[in-house]
């Protein structure tokens, strides 16, 4: 997977997250750390290289635009769809 490096794309993480800490240790940076419910990206520090992306095995480091979107087809959003809660 390449992921284009551009000064403005920066990365959220989504609720698909397992908290496996790949993404912490990969991170160049030291962007990622770990929060009460998941791993998050400290927007002052990531300077969106997309290193961590590639090693998410759940792929839930996405680019900022596109956090909205995806967070609405998450695992965890379509299973509560499927059951109705």
């Amino acid at each position: 997977m390449t992921v284009e490096r551009a000064s403005a794309s920066l990365f959220m993480i989504t609720s698909d997250c397992t908290r496996c800490g790949v993404c912490e240790f990969m991170c160049p940076l030291g962007a990622i750390k770990e929060a009460p419910n998941q791993f998050v990206v400290r927007r002052q520090v990531c300077d969106g290289c997309g290193e961590c992306v590639a090693y998410c095995p759940v792929r839930a480091i996405v680019p900022a635009h596109e956090f909205a979107s995806r967070q609405r087809h998450t695992r965890k959003a379509e299973l509560k769809r499927v059951l109705g809660v």
